[in-house]
């Protein structure tokens, strides 16, 4: 029989109690057994730490690592990659629920790539399906695809499957921008970067969860991710000319009340821009006349 290649599952949590143990247990039991998992608390203060040690004492293939700080749910996942020591990393969050086949699948399907990510189904915070996935509102990206990502990501940690080599090629983790982004977007720029279409995790939708509570303000933020992807060394050099044009006029925006220039910039290149977002037209339109109107976006 052919040995089974070690996987390691990064799993950070933080007064994760009230979900946790479903989602440790839906990982446990995976049908591909030959897991490293690797968990990172960020000081949680409720029951989640003595619930990890008991899980740590019944698998000897669990290690558990305590912040002395708490660093932040971005800063603590590039901790816990970092920590991985096999060729194969999966990423969990600690309030979904995997399907018992999700790391063979991805396994038996990432071939040459270095990231391959899957659709997730939505459950609210009671674990009831909603309907509604990953699909339901984003278009899946493949290939030499890093322009479609540069406004919109539809590749969350928790879905991806990625090869140790995507962290070797990667820059230094920003706090500016969610740490699966700058995963997703690396491996666009080399263009080994797919996905499956099968729903391998019941991500769970609420209020409590880290990317729920994000109030940043947009065109500011919108404006650190253009330079840091500009900056970023794999960027290709045509998509750097677009980088650099769309930093330009959105800065004018300081000074004028609208950007014409940066209309006719986000319009003629709206299939590429904006094709993650499943949106009407009539909403696209919108959306790009309220970002090319003036607004101070400098610091």
């Amino acid at each position: 029989m052919k040995t089974q290649l070690t996987v390691s599952i990064a799993i950070c949590t933080f007064n994760g109690e009230k979900y946790l143990q479903e989602q440790l247990d839906s990982i446990i039991n995976q049908s591909y057994q030959n897991l490293e998992i690797i968990i990172v608390d960020d000081c949680s203060t409720d029951g989640t730490i003595t619930l990890l040690k008991k899980y740590q004492t019944e698998n000897t293939n669990i290690k558990l690592v305590l912040n002395e700080i708490n660093i932040g749910f971005n800063q603590n996942f590039k901790k816990a990659i970092q920590l991985c020591t096999s060729d194969f990393i999966a990423i969990a969050d600690q309030d979904d629920i995997w399907e018992t086949e999700k790391i063979a699948l991805l396994v038996k399907k990432i071939g040459n790539n270095l990231l391959l990510y899957h659709d997730s189904a939505y459950i609210d915070e009671n674990g009831n399906l909603t309907g509604k996935s990953t699909s339901s509102h984003h278009r899946f990206v493949s290939g030499n695809c890093a322009e479609k990502l540069i406004y919109y990501n539809c590749i969350s940690g928790h879905a991806c499957l990625i090869k140790k080599e995507l962290i070797n090629l990667l820059p230094k983790f920003d706090p500016g921008i969610y740490y699966d982004w700058w995963l997703a977007y690396t491996a666009a720029c080399t263009g080994k970067i797919d996905y499956i279409t099968n729903k391998l995790v019941r991500h769970r939708k609420h209020a409590e969860s880290s990317t729920g509570q994000d109030k940043s303000d947009a065109k500011k933020l919108r404006v650190k991710h253009f330079q840091l992807f500009l900056n970023h060394p794999l960027t290709p050099n045509s998509l750097k000319v677009l980088l650099n044009k769309l930093i330009t006029y959105y800065q004018q925006l300081n000074y004028i009340k609208f950007s014409l220039k940066l209309f006719k910039l986000l319009l003629a290149n709206s299939s590429s821009l904006f094709f993650i977002r499943k949106k009407s037209l009539y909403s696209q339109i919108r959306f790009m006349i309220k970002e090319s109107s003036g607004q101070r976006i400098s610091d």
